[in-house]
């Protein structure tokens, strides 16, 4: 069958003459997102580039309107993906299947979550073997961790950040949106496998969201977790994000410095230290992963969300995970932090995102004990609130718990003005733009190692264009090993 139902001939031949006329005027005269250097040559491409929107009415769809048109060909994509006007699509998690087996259809059906089908997910296969999953708009069911085999792309329907404004809801009736059908609300809950509190695959019930094995692409998606607490048991942070790499269930030794834990690179143990055979996947690292235009927990309110955005956790062979990009996600509420890098992480790149109100640090590199985790860069990014979440408990913009080459730069953080100066565990709430921390979380900063943090800015909220002058910008330790680069 076909994916979408073919618009009239006469509606067709105005929105190609009006697409013509638009491609001979610059990119200034045409403010409505469409790349005046793409050669538009089909239906598809016409549709792609509507989605940021042209705000014509589409009753005055005709030749000497072409913008108008556009519209009504963007209002015909609109529609063509829900039931009846109010009301979007609802689907079951049955789609899971697709996507964790090996099949390639070219087009699937799917399943509505009241009964019937609904729209069609298409597939096609990439060079190589691998395959390009491409969702209708519509809320999709997720109540597990879901394996994205490698080779795999997942996209949705469009976009949903705004270029000039990340903080502005995307367009809910073109979006497409994985929701948690569950979610963490006991703070009592076995979460790390502390002291062997949880036995194989429990950890993959609860941290719902996306597995991402090597040469993985995953775009223009919405996800909604739907944890209401970080529990206990999550309080060193071992993962929970909707977008997640194979490794170790636990964190890793984090009571104390990580001298003399070089030697236990091999292995996945819990905060304390004890050895556990707990993993995410085959449990090793993976390369070439991307994460490009996302958005979290931004659907729902109550709190709810997942525990962090991204997670790269420690392997259970010390194998680094390498060349992950995670560029244009925007993350509105996580309970713990935004992004952590964590282990031997290499090569790796966060831009152009922006995460707020968080229960912890929002960007952060872990590299603690790990064998080399360098290459790293985070730039151009926006952080808002850290902290809030937990009260302003603990966390800063961007935190550093080892590593051994590092960058930060061009970066902005938007911080409250009356900051928490008894902080229960020391300075590190909202008390600066960076933390460097040593001394703790099994961090080591190897002998000439570097740190640079540079071209920043640090701001308040309630005042954005007036910078914080009443606190430091970077905070460490007494005689830290860190070689901060500013």
């Amino acid at each position: 069958m076909a994916a979408f139902t073919m618009l009239s001939k006469p509606l067709l031949k105005i929105a190609f003459a009006a697409t013509s006329s638009l491609l001979t005027t610059t990119k200034a005269q045409t403010p409505f997102g469409i790349d005046t250097n793409k050669s538009f040559n089909d239906l598809e491409d016409i549709e792609s580039a509507l989605v940021s929107g042209d705000e014509c009415s589409a009753s005055r769809a005709d030749e000497q309107y072409g913008h108008c048109a556009l519209q009504a060909l963007q209002l015909h994509t609109m529609r063509q993906h829900s039931t009846n006007a109010g009301k979007a699509h609802h689907y079951d998690a049955s789609w899971k299947d697709l996507i964790a087996g090996t099949s390639c259809h070219a087009e699937a059906l799917l399943n509505l979550k009241g009964g019937g089908n609904g729209g069609v997910l298409t597939c096609r296969r990439l060079h190589g073997g691998g395959r390009h999953f491409k969702f209708p708009s519509g809320e999709f069911d997720i109540d597990e961790q879901v394996v994205v085999p490698a080779g795999t792309v997942i996209e949705g329907n469009a976009n949903p950040n705004d270029h000039h404004d990340k903080t502005r809801k995307p367009n809910y009736w073109i979006q497409t949106y994985f929701v948690a059908t569950k979610g963490v609300t006991k703070p009592n809950t076995p979460y790390c496998g502390t002291n062997h509190n949880m036995r194989r695959g429990e950890a993959q019930r609860l941290r719902i969201g996306f597995l991402l094995n090597s040469n993985t692409i995953v775009k223009n998606i919405n996800f909604q977790g739907k944890d209401t607490t970080r529990p206990w048991d999550n309080g060193n942070l071992c993962g929970g994000a909707a977008f997640e790499t194979p490794g170790c269930v636990s964190p890793g030794w984090g009571d104390g410095p990580g001298h003399g834990w070089e030697g236990k690179r091999k292995g996945c143990y819990d905060h304390s230290g004890k050895w556990n055979d707990l993993t995410t996947g085959h449990g090793k690292g993976v390369e070439n992963v991307v994460i490009d235009n996302v958005r979290l927990n931004d659907l729902l309110d109550g709190g709810r969300g997942t525990q962090l955005a991204v997670w790269i956790p420690m392997t259970k062979d010390g194998s680094a995970t390498k060349y992950v990009n995670v560029t244009n996600l925007v993350s509105m509420l996580t309970r713990g932090d935004g992004i952590n890098f964590h282990g031997n992480v290499q090569n790796s790149l966060v831009e152009g995102c922006h995460i707020e109100n968080t229960g912890d640090d929002i960007y952060a590199l872990w590299g603690g004990y790990a064998a080399n985790p360098s290459g790293n860069v985070f730039r151009y990014n926006v952080a808002k609130n850290p902290g809030v979440v937990r009260n302003y408990g603990y966390g800063v913009c961007f935190a550093v718990y080892g590593a051994n080459d590092l960058t930060i730069h061009g970066n902005k953080c938007y911080d409250k003005r009356h900051w928490n100066r008894g902080c229960k565990y020391g300075l590190f709430c909202n008390s600066c733009f960076a933390y460097v921390h040593d001394g703790s979380f099994g961090a080591i900063y190897p002998d000439g190692n570097k740190i640079k943090i540079y071209g920043n800015e640090y701001m308040y909220m309630d005042a954005p264009w007036e910078h914080i002058k009443d606190r430091p910008m970077i905070r460490t330790q007494h005689r830290s090993n860190a070689r901060i680069q500013r």
